[in-house]
């Protein structure tokens, strides 16, 4: 006979089996740190774990959280956390059971697999705060616009002004509608969110997006740098914001205004935070790419990738691409190599989603970096022009993306194929209209 498990619920109304009351409040402090990016979640349950090991959900929630830092250096510790929730079997209700075996689906490289789990837990549990935000990272992590959108849109009826945590669910909405190209929506959703937490700063990265994508950049500058003190002051997602500030500096080819970013917000100090690390790689690419001289900054960021290796080759083709940006940039060409042949070997080796990832996106954009560093152009546009209707299989955002539209509009002026980057600029000037980065490019071709 099946025991009968106890369960409590928490702030709305999800099933949590029986815990000690205390334990209870400390995840909604965790969930409320994880959907905002203000303080650590795992060190929040830390302690409440030894007080109560048989929380179940404390450990699911370190493993799941632990697990989209997207860096496998933190596998180790993510079993550890999946194995005591899976010791408590015996006390877990379904709910949980659902959300481990999501846990273990992304921890062993089935991501579509976890997100196909978190979608059965919350077509019973729509208002699973901690479900929705898992599964929407992921979904970004697979570049899949559609569930970005969607996944939201399936349970966001389930949700009101009076539910906790609705701004966070808005903000996510926005973001989707904006991968999606449904600016005015998105932004509709995304002040709206605003107008409820003005100290959201996914939100606030969802508006960025909409403003970035409709080529409005001197009013994004005003609304970051407006509503700064909300989203900066001891935020983990900062840098990320403060990012795309500097593409909104960078649009108009104010490249100090950028590097000045970079120095002072989005890079600091060292760091061992891949994410970190790659939008600092991705923005002085951005800005070497239209001639300007970044001085000695890749030889910080370049050593602190190679800090990584090998343990991160191959295990997330995105971040690779990025660690062999700061490379190049660097001049450190063989160890580039090596994360492009880890890279080959994990495209037959790995996961079959992780496989496809570095197979399909990966290794051609990898390739077509290193090409463009040995000023092999014609070679990088033959890399990059295939990949460009795909690359989202690779992950990331329609904005972090464009870092490789910008790499095959310059290899193809660089290569002579004038031809074709005035194709390609044209196109931009159709989505971007009167973008002076736009304008750069096609002067270039001029030339």
């Amino acid at each position: 006979m099946t025991a009968q498990i106890r369960t409590q619920v928490d702030a709305r109304d999800v099933p949590v089996s029986s815990c000690q009351a205390e334990s209870l409040d400390d995840y909604e402090v965790a969930l409320q740190q994880f959907q905002s990016y203000f303080g650590d979640p795992t060190e929040t349950l830390a302690g409440t774990l030894e007080r109560d090991p048989e929380f179940v959900i404390g450990h699911i929630f370190n493993a799941s959280a632990m697990l989209m830092m997207s860096e496998r250096q933190y596998l180790p510790m993510v079993r550890d956390s999946i194995e005591a929730a899976e010791a408590l079997a015996h006390k877990s209700n379904d709910r949980e059971k659902g959300l481990l075996a999501a846990a273990r689906h992304w921890m062993e490289g089935r991501w579509d697999l976890a997100c196909v789990t978190w979608d059965q837990v919350l077509a019973e549990h729509p208002r699973d705060a901690m479900a929705i935000q898992l599964a929407h990272l992921t979904d970004f992590y697979l570049g899949d616009a559609v569930n970005l959108r969607d996944r939201i849109g399936r349970v966001i009826g389930s949700w009101d002004e009076d539910t906790p945590g609705y701004s966070f669910i808005l903000g996510m909405q926005a973001f989707g509608l904006e991968e999606c190209n449904q600016f005015d929506r998105a932004e509709a959703a995304a002040r709206s969110a605003l107008a409820i937490d003005a100290y959201d700063p996914w939100s606030v990265h969802a508006l960025a997006h909409v403003l970035e994508m409709q080529n409005r950049y001197e009013e994004g500058q005003q609304f970051m740098r407006g509503s700064v003190d909300n989203w900066a002051p001891g935020n983990g997602f900062a840098f990320h914001n403060w990012w795309h500030l500097a593409l909104f500096h960078l649009e108009q080819e104010d490249y100090r205004g950028a590097l000045q970013l970079y120095d002072e917000q989005i890079l600091p100090d060292d760091s061992e935070v891949s994410l970190q690390m790659l939008d600092a790689s991705a923005l002085l690419w951005r800005i070497q790419l239209q001639g300007v001289d970044v001085a000695d900054r890749w030889q910080g960021i370049a050593a602190m990738w190679a800090r990584k290796t090998p343990l991160e080759n191959g295990y997330y083709a995105f971040n690779d691409m990025h660690a062999i940006i700061a490379l190049v940039g660097a001049g450190r060409l063989g160890e580039a190599r090596e994360i492009l042949a880890d890279l080959k070997q994990a495209a037959l080796s790995n996961p079959e989603l992780t496989r496809m990832m570095a197979r399909d996106v990966g290794v051609p954009a990898c390739e077509a970096m290193i090409a463009f560093a040995e000023e092999r152009y014609a070679e990088a546009v033959a890399r990059l022009h295939p990949i460009r209707g795909i690359a989202s299989r690779f992950g990331g955002s329609n904005a972090q993306r464009d870092i490789l539209s910008q790499t095959l509009i310059e290899s193809a002026i660089r290569a002579g194929n004038r031809g074709f980057a005035s194709n390609l600029v044209n196109e931009r000037e159709v989505h971007k209209p009167n973008s002076p980065l736009t304008r750069r490019f096609r002067a270039k071709i001029a030339q």
